[in-house]
């Protein structure tokens, strides 16, 4: 359009003429991102088009609402992934199923797609379930600035750091509620692959060892026979020095004081709701109270520092003017202290953060509730209700094995019922007893 021909020579104004069209891109992008980031920055979606599963309101293109038909096919994501089924066997039974992808729905709507569609039809990739299982957005959130472009050169999407997102609450309709969405996020944080027998444990990412902490690992034997099947520390596996020791607890012994114990918690707040929400509450209380306390004595003392640092970067100016340091001692000092003043601020800015949104809160018991009656244990039931099962080590007492496992039970506390003990075969008379619930 310059009228430029290199065949015939270069202009000596062509350098300028590309810098300043340059310039003009530069400058344009600066513009752009400013935009984007205002409009970020006031809780409209940057999307291009919603999360599969929300399409935009034709009254007003920024909001979105709920897809029906897509809709279920998430809620169904999020159920079969509570009740034990894998990503992979998800994947595999929609495909199975003959549902379509997010790829093919989406261009069945006549709209533009990120992705090409795959060779084989309405086939889903483990990944896309993955990913449906980590957007927050399902419960109503809107979530900004997770990606960024290198410059107005480079397009390549680049991935930021969770803490420099921006979450704005309750935009847009929930498909899913939070509970389910944070049970899954758990699930997702202790995710365990199926053992050489194809077998899954139903208390997969839950089981812990009580002195070493590490996670228990689920043995199982070739010939599925049920009494078999075991959990062992995973430090007690690994390490050649036997840093702990082995924890044992049979897969069946652990799935019937489990089941029992939780007949035994409904059953308790059923008959007394009103007094376990108020022990509860005045014990989730004295802990905020507690937390409160640590907080802003660490808020104080960051505080003093980062004044201490402003005092310390003055002096070493003065240092240097008179030539006490040399520039170079005075840049490495500067660039150390001004490194920790940052930190600290920001450590500060969550810290303040964090005592603002202490507030009371009221128990939710509607799990426990609406569970009234459980004949069996399921993947669903354990993922829902418990956090977490510490295993102790086995001792012994007159003859007898005796083992603890400690139950934390999701956002309920610690929950102390007197059990009675049980004495079942394994080889031995082995009673397990003191089940503590927290």
């Amino acid at each position: 359009m310059d009228n430029i021909d290199t065949d015939k020579g270069l202009n000596d104004f062509l350098p300028i003429q590309d810098w300043f069209n340059e310039m003009h891109e530069k400058n344009t992008s600066q513009k752009v991102r400013a935009v984007m980031k205002n409009k970020g920055n006031s809780g409209i979606p940057l999307t291009t088009n919603p999360p599969f599963g929300y399409k935009k309101d034709e009254n007003d293109k920024s909001k979105w609402i709920i897809d029906e038909p897509a809709a279920k096919i998430i809620k169904r994501i999020f159920t079969l992934f509570i009740q034990g089924s894998t990503p992979s066997q998800i994947a595999k039974k929609f495909t199975e199923e003959g549902i379509m992808n997010p790829t093919e729905y989406h261009q069945s709507l006549g709209m533009k797609t990120q992705n090409p569609l795959s060779e084989v039809k309405h086939y889903w990739y483990p990944i896309t379930v993955t990913k449906i299982l980590d957007r927050q957005e399902y419960i109503g959130d809107t979530i900004n600035f997770r990606y960024t472009t290198r410059s107005f050169k480079d397009k390549t999407k680049i991935k930021l750091p969770k803490d420099q997102g921006k979450i704005f609450k309750n935009t847009h309709e929930a498909i899913i509620d939070e509970e389910t969405w944070n049970t899954a996020q758990r699930l997702r944080d202790n995710k365990q692959r199926p053992t050489r027998t194809g077998k899954i444990s139903i208390f997969s990412g839950h089981l812990f060892c009580r002195d070493c902490g590490a996670k228990l690992y689920y043995c199982t034997a070739n010939n599925f026979t049920p009494d078999k099947d075991f959990y062992r520390c995973s430090n007690y596996k690994n390490n050649s020095t036997k840093s702990c020791t082995s924890h044992n607890i049979k897969d069946y012994i652990l799935k019937e004081l489990v089941l029992d114990n939780i007949k035994q918690v409904i059953s308790y707040i059923s008959s007394y709701e009103d007094l376990f929400i108020k022990e509860k509450l005045e014990n989730s209380l004295e802990e905020q109270r507690k937390e409160d306390i640590s907080n802003k004595k660490l808020l104080s003392q960051y505080e003093k520092r980062v004044k201490d640092i402003d005092n310390l970067i003055q002096h070493i100016y003065e240092d240097n003017i008179s030539g006490k340091i040399t520039d170079d001692r005075f840049a490495t000092l500067s660039l150390n202290y001004e490194r920790e003043q940052k930190d600290l601020k920001e450590k500060n800015c969550h810290l303040a953060n964090t005592i603002d949104k202490t507030k009371q809160q009221e128990l939710d018991l509607t799990t426990f509730i609406d569970y009234t009656e459980i004949k069996e244990l399921t993947p669903e039931i354990v993922n829902e209700l418990i956090d977490k099962i510490y295993v102790y080590q086995q001792t012994k007492l007159n003859g007898k094995k005796y083992q603890q496992i400690d139950i934390y039970y999701t956002g309920v506390g610690i929950i102390a019922i007197p059990l009675t003990e049980y004495e079942l075969e394994n080889g031995f008379q082995q009673s397990i007893k003191n089940i503590k619930t927290a």
